[in-house]
């Protein structure tokens, strides 16, 4: 496994100190979410001015850009809306191209409220997304990247991500598994790794503490909280994962959290410490025991809840 961290740390600084920290801190990688206050990353000056030339101060600086982060989901109930973030997307895809990167992030995000109709239907949005994951998927394979579902907002749960990146029907569509959502609706790493598996690309790592009713107080420096982060790399082991772990420490939407200077190198030295245990051999995962319980539905029922 590899270890690299997000940008969403450290938002205010520029390339040059984010590479020039990775290095220092013992990161392999990266993962952009911003640069320098910009959150649309296709239009950070820096970054896009010329493809080439940043492509080379990665591999300069022995850091690879693991991950372009962007903010595109797909549940809405609007059209129009829906259209927008797919065209963010592929504005990312293109983006991630141009680089040689090889994951662009997207999100789930939220089941629409209908105006007193309450709650849409969980397995409608799904399918709405998913829907959306597949008209993406050729554009992006064309391209040779990837696009990763994390789970989180009201789809925390592997099954959710299970089922999103099994109706895509898309090599091209893979799972970003964060573990702090999955914590957030009590799953433990013992459900959600083996439910899915190979469909795991990349993992984004964060802990945080949880009072007695499992309402969550806050962010702690990971292995300090209750995400269950050496069972989760125990079980990621076993089952043969060996992507990149990214420490996702969200300064960004909270500035008062400690700084990234002290954050990520004791992230780091918890995680090298993981690393190098002996790995524990899992029995083998036969068959899938954890199948969705949506089914695909017509374009036209979807449309018409």
């Amino acid at each position: 496994m590899k270890l690299a961290f997000s940008s969403m740390a450290c938002p205010t600084w520029d390339l040059d100190t984010i590479l020039q920290n990775a290095k220092e801190f013992g990161y392999e990688g990266v993962e952009l979410r911003c640069l320098a206050g910009q959150l649309n990353l296709p239009l950070a000056a820096e970054l896009m001015a010329d493809p080439a030339a940043t492509r080379e101060r990665f591999e300069t600086a022995g850091v690879k850009l693991v991950c372009l982060a962007s903010g595109a989901a797909f549940h809405s109930r609007d059209p129009r809306e829906v259209a927008e973030n797919k065209a963010q997307a592929r504005e990312y895809i293109d983006a991630a191209a141009a680089l040689g990167c090889p994951y662009v992030r997207v999100f789930g995000a939220e089941i629409p409220r209908r105006f007193l109709l309450g709650f849409e239907r969980r397995d409608i949005v799904l399918n709405r997304i998913a829907a959306a994951l597949r008209d993406l998927a050729p554009y992006a394979e064309s391209k040779r990247v990837t696009l990763l579902i994390e789970n989180g907002g009201d789809f925390n749960g592997s099954e959710d991500l299970w089922f999103l990146v099994d109706a895509a029907k898309s090599p091209a569509v893979q799972a970003c598994w964060n573990t702090l959502a999955a914590t957030m609706i009590r799953e433990r790493p013992t459900v959600s790794i083996p439910r899915l598996g190979c469909k795991i690309e990349l993992v984004h790592v964060c802990d945080g503490k949880f009072d007695a009713n499992g309402a969550f107080e806050g962010h702690v420096l990971p292995g300090q909280g209750a995400c269950e982060l050496e069972k989760m790399f125990e079980l990621l082991k076993g089952v043969g994962f060996d992507g990149t772990l990214v420490i996702d420490w969200p300064k960004l939407w909270n500035t008062g959290l400690a700084d990234a200077t002290k954050v990520l190198p004791e992230a780091a030295k918890y995680f090298r410490n993981l690393m190098a245990q002996k790995p524990v051999v899992l029995t083998a995962y036969k068959g899938d025991k954890n199948a969705p319980k949506y089914k695909s539905r017509p374009t036209a029922t979807a449309g018409a809840a």
